[in-house]
């Protein structure tokens, strides 16, 4: 099945994950979790209970706790590409059944906002000085910030607020990219906008600022406030596929 990106071009998504040799690649955990090409399909499955578990699936071993694999950036290039897909407008939830027993069911959210926030967390940890994974995973993933940019772009003014907000707070730690440095003039206000507001990417923002050399004065009393939820954060060293 095809979709019409944002930009108005059909996109098949089968013909983006025939771009990468899967064979040739790994994520964290090849004989437990799916294999990477399963993940990617299932995120534009009809049951919104499948994008979910694809979703926990893409963050626990596609990125588990902050490591790149060559997994990593090709698994980038697809989400980026689907963004625009109706099917990530599905209401999911990444819990397992037994967590929403044993904690409570924790609000639902667009997959598409899950995606944006896969992307951002991913994209900071690559800013990392000295992050886990082998290097050249990394740099992949660096490589491909300008069209991560390219893709998470049109959100930034999207109609829904929650789906405004997280392209925003994706594409902050992309503006590392020598090549997007300038379009941190045009965000700033968004930026100043994001720290003020009560967001999971408060900290986020309030920390892009502090980079820029602003005065984060104001913001003070709300650093080192939990930020949006990582994707590998609740993760044990051996994720329970």
């Amino acid at each position: 099945m095809s979709m019409e990106s944002r930009q108005g071009r059909s996109v098949d998504p089968e013909v983006l994950l025939l771009r990468t040799d899967w064979s040739s690649v790994e994520h964290c955990c090849p004989n437990v979790a799916p294999a990477t090409p399963v993940i990617l399909r299932q995120l534009l499955d009809t049951a919104a209970g499948k994008q979910g578990a694809a979703l926990r699936d893409l963050q626990q071993a596609v990125t588990h706790s902050n490591t790149f694999y060559s997994a990593t950036a090709p698994a980038a290039s697809f989400v980026a590409a689907i963004l625009g897909d109706p099917r990530t407008l599905a209401e999911v939830t990444d819990q397992r059944q037994w967590e929403a027993a044993d904690f409570g069911e924790e609000p639902r959210f667009l997959l598409r906002v899950g995606l944006l926030n896969w992307l951002g967390s991913t994209a900071w940890d690559a800013n990392e000085e000295s992050p886990d994974g082998r290097d050249a995973d990394i740099q992949a993933f660096r490589t491909l910030r300008p069209t991560l940019y390219d893709a998470i772009q049109p959100f930034l003014t999207d109609e829904d607020l929650t789906i405004r907000d997280a392209a925003l707070a994706a594409v902050l730690p992309m503006l590392a990219s020598p090549e997007l440095a300038h379009h941190a003039e045009c965000l700033r206000d968004d930026v100043w906008a994001l720290a003020a507001n009560s967001t999971p990417y408060r900290q986020r923002a309030i920390d892009t600022l502090a980079s820029w050399g602003e005065d984060i004065t104001p913001f003070q009393r709300y650093r080192h406030t939990p930020d949006v939820r990582a994707p590998e954060e609740g993760c044990a060293e051996d994720p329970p596929f």
